[in-house]
């Protein structure tokens, strides 16, 4: 529609008012061309002098229309009106009176008014009043750019009738457009050129994609409408390009109808051969059902395409990555694990590929932008030892040749060990770096006695299970002992169970999860930490396979020797696994919590006097002494230290006692949260002129190492061999244990047989001791078997 307002009614030359018409009197043109004949007139300029033209054809906002209008009379003195152009201003959105209609920032809005000469007001979305205007005589139309007037929200056009009522409220939403522009690949070669992904909140926009160089000419141009999602791509390339070179260039688009502009980042051209994509390091090894990390490094490439396997091996899938910080490196985990399920991959790479913000200096994450999985070509349960090719390229074409190659070695996981640690009851790890730190300070021990209220560690050495953990809903404990059972299908069991029950009773395990034990897991080493208060989970009756009655309320209980069994189960990774391979076992005992000294304890009136004693709680505890004056002694005086824990199950404090004098005594006694009162130490002391000489040899402190066996909490199996990881969890320093009883053969004997006659709930198919014995190439029978008891006995 084409309004041309008149101030007073107009006539044809020579006849009646009005009686105007096309061809004659009005002709209009759109970039020069004369398309009078598409329009019609709706008003010929009698009412008022407005005359109005429609068409049922578009014109495009950016379009230069014109009206000429000649042989026109002035109705009122009839005057003729001298011949003359008018350009007509295109808007982009129109508005009806009493409607609502949406528009886009910096578009130019017409409100058309169900007559001429309407006065209005216009308030925005909060109510405050932005301007008030007139359409003016012989006109219903106005005409405002929100521009200029800096609009965006919604707005309210409310207009007046001849009585000064109000006529109709009219409401208008100025919506931002969204333009966008976007280049994946900002990294490309002068032969591949550029694509720049426009993108608009609506369909069938006219825009203009520029390809510009650094010194801003104009290479190379593009016009555009938005697809039916918004969308539209600008391909730039062939002989342009290639004419301007290798340099920085940007993609900038301007929509047509508002002349809304945004550039895209810089992007670099380059000539082919300095394009590449490579590995950091050609060889990685991983265990199947563990996560493998990719290292790559970009050159003149945003984008790089990686292929793991081949047709030749049996598995083959392809992953595309953004370096989204533009540090020319990414780093992409490949969970191996997840691939063995996998037939088809979303986008992101699923739970099979995933990129990492570890090494990035900027910590902002990189991207998997395309990832596929050929399903002739796919794993079935598990990814098989052996040696896949790695091949990465620039680009998001799989098909184009590689820059790099590399190999990817998979080997066949087992577990390697179980090692049960101690820590002080206030213990707590969130990382592995917690453990790091607290081994290197003492206060996480190798542990062959553990005194209740004590934080216990099961280090578990397994390949193999650290995909499964990565994919698993939940936390790092959530996770681990999600995955935890001996039902079929569960990759791993993890049990610690008495393994001294009492006659006619079954022994009891303890019910660790996810609210009474935590997990650490330093899975690049494939290790992981279970945590826990030594009485913290209840001991529940257990018969191998089921729980046989409700938690006992007295145990676990000082003087229980307990067995911590890590077992995976024949399925996935581990399927091929021989029996004997697929358990890993530590011991340890459960000892009363005690504080106690040598008595009397003898000072001098000096400055920083030791006190020391022995405790079973473990190195790195900490508790309160309390020394007190005794006997009368005036004045009183009472002192509060800290005392420590040392490596070898010793403690020691250092008191202050300059301002007393020789002869003086006073009392010691200790508090310690998890030590009952019974347990705490009471013990005299004395100050004297001096120390008593101690003339006697000290006897060494035994030791133990950490390993494998049933003693000292080592853990069963390999150390580990051709563990190729990065720096391992440390070994804890072993704690001094007593000297055993002449009856500890006989003990040896019995944990053996507690070990035998118990069920080995560890496993899904949990076996009796006449079970297990047949597992012998010759039977034993029981009674021979109890001639070893008597034996080893006598022996004793």
């Amino acid at each position: 529609m084409i309004e041309i307002p008149f101030s007073e009614d107009v006539s044809k030359a020579g006849g009646a008012s009005g009686d105007l018409t096309l061809g004659a009197n009005l002709t209009v043109t759109v970039d020069g061309e004369n398309v009078t004949d598409r329009y019609v007139l709706d008003a010929d300029g009698a009412a008022d002098g407005q005359v109005v033209v429609t068409s049922a054809t578009a014109v495009d906002p950016g379009a230069t229309v014109a009206v000429t209008v000649d042989a026109v009379n002035d109705s009122a003195d009839t005057e003729t009106i001298a011949p003359g152009t008018v350009d007509a201003a295109v808007t982009d959105a129109t508005v009806a009176e009493g409607d609502d209609a949406d528009a886009y920032e910096n578009e130019t809005v017409t409100f058309v008014a169900a007559e001429p000469n309407r006065a209005f007001d216009a308030s925005n979305d909060s109510g405050a009043l932005v301007f008030t205007g007139r359409t003016g005589a012989g006109s219903q139309v106005f005409a405002f750019d929100t521009a200029a007037r800096n609009w965006s929200g919604g707005y309210a056009i409310e207009s007046t009738d001849s009585g000064g009522g109000v006529a109709a409220t009219t409401g208008v939403t100025v919506r931002d457009l969204g333009l966008a522009v976007d280049v994946t690949d900002r990294n490309v070669t002068t032969t591949r050129g550029i694509d720049a992904r426009v993108s608009a909140v609506e369909s069938g926009r006219p825009v203009e994609a520029t390809l510009v160089a650094a010194d801003g000419a104009v290479v190379d141009r593009r016009n555009l409408t938005t697809g039916g999602n918004g969308d539209v791509t600008a391909e730039f390339g062939g002989d342009p390009l290639v004419e301007a070179g290798p340099g920085n260039y940007t993609v900038n688009v301007t929509d047509g109808a508002t002349a809304t502009a945004v550039g895209s980042g810089r992007i670099r051209v380059v000539d082919p051969d300095e394009r590449t994509a490579t590995f950091d390091t050609s060889v990685v090894t991983e265990h199947a059902g563990d996560v493998a990390t990719f290292d790559l490094e970009l050159r003149y490439a945003d984008v790089a395409t990686v292929t793991v396997g081949s047709p030749e091996v049996g598995f083959r899938a392809n992953v595309t990555v953004e370096d989204r910080d533009d540090d020319g490196t990414v780093r992409l985990r490949f969970n191996a694990a997840a691939a063995a399920d996998a037939t088809t991959l979303p986008d992101d790479g699923g739970d099979v590929f995933a990129t990492t913000t570890d090494g990035n200096a900027s910590r902002e994450a990189d991207a998997v932008v395309a990832a596929d999985i050929d399903d002739s070509h796919a794993a079935s349960g598990s990814l098989d030892p052996g040696d896949y090719g790695l091949t990465v390229r620039p680009g998001a074409d799989a098909s184009e040749t590689g820059t790099g190659v590399g190999t990817l070695v998979v080997r066949e996981p087992s577990p390697r060990r179980l090692d049960t640690w101690v820590g002080p009851a206030d213990a707590t790890f969130s990382t592995p770096a917690d453990v790091s730190a607290a081994v290197a300070d003492g206060r996480l021990t190798d542990a062959g006695e553990v005194a209740i209220g004590d934080v216990v560690v099961h280090r578990v050495v397994v390949p193999g299970i650290a995909g499964e953990l990565a994919r698993t809903p939940g936390d790092t404990t959530e996770a681990f002992f999600g995955l935890a059972g001996t039902e079929s299908g569960d990759p791993y069991a993890l049990n610690v169970t008495q393994r001294d029950p009492g006659a006619n009773e079954d022994p009891y395990r303890l019910r660790l999860n996810d609210t009474t034990a935590n997990v650490v897991a330093d899975a690049t080493n494939d290790t992981y930490f279970v945590i826990y208060r030594s009485d913290a989970p209840d001991a529940v009756p257990w018969n191998g396979s089921a729980a046989t009655g409700p938690p006992d309320p007295n145990a676990p209980a000082a003087g229980d020797s307990l067995s911590a069994a890590f077992t995976v189960h024949p399925d996935g990774p581990f399927a091929d696994l021989e029996r004997t391979g697929r358990r890993v076992a530590g011991t340890h005992s459960l000892v009363s919590a005690r504080i106690g000294a040598d008595g009397p304890v003898v000072v001098t009136n000096a400055t920083n006097q030791s006190i020391s004693g022995q405790t079973t709680l473990a190195p790195g505890s900490e508790f309160d002494l309390r020394i007190r004056s005794a006997n009368g002694t005036d004045p009183q005086f009472l002192k509060s230290v800290r005392a420590i824990v040392g490596p070898d199950g010793r403690w020691n404090a250092s008191v202050d006692f300059d301002g007393q004098r020789v002869g003086e005594t006073f009392t010691v006694r200790s508090a310690a949260d998890t030590v009952d009162p019974a347990d705490e130490l009471a013990v005299d002391g004395e100050i004297r002129a001096d120390l008593p000489t101690n003339t006697s040899t000290a006897t060494p402190e035994p030791t133990t190492t950490a390993g494998g066996g049933s003693g000292g909490g080592g853990g069963g199996g390999d150390d580990d061999a051709g563990r190729d990881r990065e720096t391992p969890s440390p070994e804890p320093t072993a704690a001094a244990t007593s000297t055993p009883s002449p009856d500890s053969v006989f003990d040896s004997a019995q944990q053996f047989l507690g070990e035998m006659v118990g069920t080995t709930v560890d496993d899904t198919d949990a076996e009796s001791i006449r079970e297990r014995l047949f597992d012998f190439d010759v039977a034993v029978p029981a009674l021979a078997l109890t001639a070893v008891v008597v034996y080893v006995t006598r022996r004793g």
